[in-house]
């Protein structure tokens, strides 16, 4: 059985005069479980805003735990829908957005990813990052024709290779992980999922005190301070939770 004991989330644009493109799916109950995610619209692209919004109100309204044969179905109605926003404004016929989606139920996680926001579970004192990147970085890498250290010296770090649109064929990630492979020693669930202006500031130093690691709340104000500190390269958005495990 879960128990939802602690969450925190923040989204912000790059600038006041800027549109916030990111989306935020706070923890919701569904039958069985807990449903949350961040939706990262394309700022290449016109109506990216619209886009995650709408990825986002589409995830809001499930009510029950979707199999692989639904989850498809409803990533399809959202490229659809996202492909009819050209009728509010003929220049969003490009619209985009990257999703992320958790769904915690006893059994363990299951995660339905495109794009380059980052689903992290928290591991002993570090963050595991559960989603692979949808970018052309990561593809590189994959084909093992660099290394990460080449790559780092490289353009592109943020060219996706795909995301929900209608002129994007539909391809997600999905993964399932056992309850046994995420709980910690004090029976504890802790998840962070983070769109790429977030998580591009962890990653530079993916450090914080244990206590703020354990804390959704304290790691949301640290890493927001830090984002801040330093001057945002891109919309900031996460969302983190953590639940209690009781057999």
């Amino acid at each position: 059985m879960l128990e939802l004991t602690n969450v925190a989330a923040f989204t912000h644009s790059k600038s006041p005069e800027k549109t916030n493109e990111d989306f935020i799916l706070l923890p919701s109950k569904i039958e069985g479980g807990y449903l949350f995610g961040v939706a990262d619209g394309v700022g290449s692209y016109l109506g990216a805003d619209f886009a995650s919004k709408l990825a986002i109100k589409i995830f809001s309204k499930i009510q029950s735990i979707p199999n692989e044969t639904e989850i498809d179905k409803i990533l399809l109605n959202i490229r659809n829908k996202i492909g009819e926003l050209d009728s509010i404004n003929v220049d969003f016929f490009q619209a985009a957005t990257t999703l992320t989606i958790g769904v915690v139920e006893d059994e363990g996680l299951h995660i339905i990813h495109v794009g380059d926001c980052r689903l992290y579970l928290k591991k002993e004192q570090k963050l595991l990052s559960l989603t692979k990147d949808h970018t052309q970085h990561q593809k590189l890498l994959d084909a093992g024709l660099y290394t990460e250290r080449q790559l780092k010296k490289m353009s592109g770090k943020n060219v996706l290779v795909t995301a929900l649109s209608k002129n994007i064929n539909l391809e997600y990630q999905y993964s399932f992980h056992s309850v046994k492979d995420l709980v910690d020693e004090q029976g504890n669930i802790l998840l962070y999922v983070m769109s790429d202006g977030a998580h591009e500031f962890w990653e530079k130093r993916p450090k914080f005190s244990l206590n703020t690691m354990n804390s959704p709340t304290a790691f949301s104000t640290s890493l927001q301070k830090r984002i801040e500190k330093n001057g945002p390269s891109d919309d900031y958005s996460l969302v983190s939770v953590k639940f209690k495990v009781k057999l």
